[in-house]
């Protein structure tokens, strides 16, 4: 049952996405409900009557509809932003706008190559040779998504666990070959475009803690702690007792050895678990998870939720800062959300427009206290990913990720990861700069009467305000 009721929750979190009965994510969820039943009782119960005719029949319109709508893409010069390395796809396509999908799976394939740099052709020219409607392709990927067997919504530990150690513990060379020296791989906060990706992150450790009202000793907890930078910055700046938890092995590995490095090994604790095995009787004044929640799956975020607060001081503060999608998305929104979800974070199903984290913050006995949207700040930081991973993908210690392929997607030709995160990143700059994703900074507490707000309006609180530039 809970693997139906996983699904039953993607679906209407699916249909409530949409604005409009067009809105993609509706029309992806509505042919999801009628086609998968309709297809089968087709296969197993008219065509046991009819099936000489009926489903031949059905093969050919459904045929005939993708011809139609999938393949006859509008006519388009894009032989003058794309070089094709295949003669086939050329005279298929050289004169058409290309599905977005398949440009990504041909330019992994080193069939294809972008005229100049790859985020400044999508960025200039994307409308002027990309179909952004779904293919044949992507449909499969989104019914084996629906199946309860394969779906991202249903996360046990050892899931998650092997979700992790594939994408974050391919080694933390490769990560600070884009991430930086700082090593942390969610948005910045940018005080003006001038500052540094480093700076920018600085400015971020800073505001988080000041968000958490975090005060000296406090015990503080970071769940999916990535390499650890903020509890070293929490009780190097702040001098708290901090806690971050990952199930990196390598992550686990880098935030130990920075806490000696950093003199603060005695104030920093890292346990290399899921959140669900957090020892029951350990309590905190302030819990963050930076974009770590995206990852619990939609039909565990209430026992996530649930886990912190049972965790939480009854006068503490929780900080969630999630990847979010636009509501009402249409169908370039869509394409890019799936293939975060395909290539980059296969089991981070939980980036939703920003009601849902509401209403499941309030369904867990939470208050909401401030939301800041910083999708543009995202925007920027990735673009300095974007900057760092082009200059430094070619550089000898980073030759054994270069040649690397992905067989996990039918992938074979070598430098496919390299040009993976290239189109990744790319593609990202501009899905958080024009509002297709975006990220939210929520503080939250327990919703209890004698919860002290006051704290809220304190002269303290208020001149930190001013300081950040952010709600406190």
């Amino acid at each position: 049952m809970s693997g139906l009721s996983g699904v039953v929750e993607k679906v209407m979190c699916g249909l409530k996405m949409a604005n409009s009965w067009t809105d993609a994510t509706c029309v992806i969820m509505i042919t999801l409900i009628g086609g998968i039943p309709a297809w089968i009782i087709a296969q197993v119960m008219i065509a046991r009557y009819f099936g000489i005719v009926y489903v031949p029949l059905l093969t050919l319109a459904i045929y005939l509809y993708y011809d139609w709508v999938h393949l006859n893409t509008p006519p388009a010069n894009t032989t003058d932003f794309i070089e094709f390395k295949n003669n086939k796809l050329q005279a298929r396509w050289g004169k058409r706008k290309v599905p977005m999908h398949m440009l990504v799976s041909w330019f992994l394939n080193d069939e294809i190559a972008f005229k100049g740099d790859c985020l400044e052709v999508l960025q200039k020219h994307r409308e002027e040779f990309v179909d952004w409607r779904p293919n044949w392709d992507l449909y499969m990927f989104l019914i084996k998504q629906a199946l309860p067997a394969t779906s991202s919504s249903i996360k046990t530990i050892d899931a998650t666990t092997k979700e992790i150690e594939e994408h974050y513990d391919r080694g933390n060379d490769f990560f600070a070959a884009f991430l930086g020296p700082k090593m942390i791989y969610t948005s910045a906060f940018y005080h003006g475009l001038h500052q540094s990706l480093e700076d920018a992150q600085d400015n971020k450790l800073n505001m988080l803690c000041e968000k958490l009202h975090m005060k000296e000793g406090a015990k503080f907890l970071d769940i999916g702690c990535g390499w650890g930078t903020l509890v070293r910055w929490a009780a190097k700046h702040f001098n708290a007792k901090a806690t971050g938890v990952t199930l990196s092995k390598e992550g686990t590995k880098w935030c130990r050895e920075m806490a000696e490095k950093d003199g603060v090994a005695d104030k920093v604790e890292i346990l290399n678990c899921d959140y669900r095995d957090i020892p029951a009787d350990r309590k905190f004044d302030c819990i963050s998870a930076v974009e770590m929640a995206e990852h619990v799956g939609i039909a565990n975020f209430q026992l996530f939720l649930k886990n912190v607060s049972s965790m939480l001081d009854d006068n503490g503060l929780f900080y969630m800062q999630v990847a979010g999608l636009r509501k009402g998305s249409n169908w370039q929104d869509t394409q890019w959300g799936l293939f975060m979800s395909r290539y980059i974070f296969p089991g981070a199903d939980a980036s939703t427009p920003l009601y849902w984290y509401i209403e499941q913050l309030e369904m867990a006995g939470f208050e909401v206290h401030s939301v800041e949207t910083v999708g543009r700040h995202y925007s920027w930081t990735l673009k300095a990913w974007y900057d760092n991973w082009m200059t430094n993908r070619t550089k000898p210690e980073l030759k054994k990720y270069a040649e690397l392929d992905m067989p996990e997607f039918n992938i074979s030709a070598k430098g496919s990861l390299s040009r993976l995160w290239e189109i990744f990143l790319a593609w990202s700059v501009i899905a958080a700069g024009q509002g297709s994703a975006t990220c939210y900074q929520i503080v939250a507490h327990k919703n209890r009467y004698d919860f002290p707000r006051d704290n809220f309006c304190s002269k303290e609180i208020q001149e930190k305000r001013k300081k950040t530039g952010s709600s406190l």
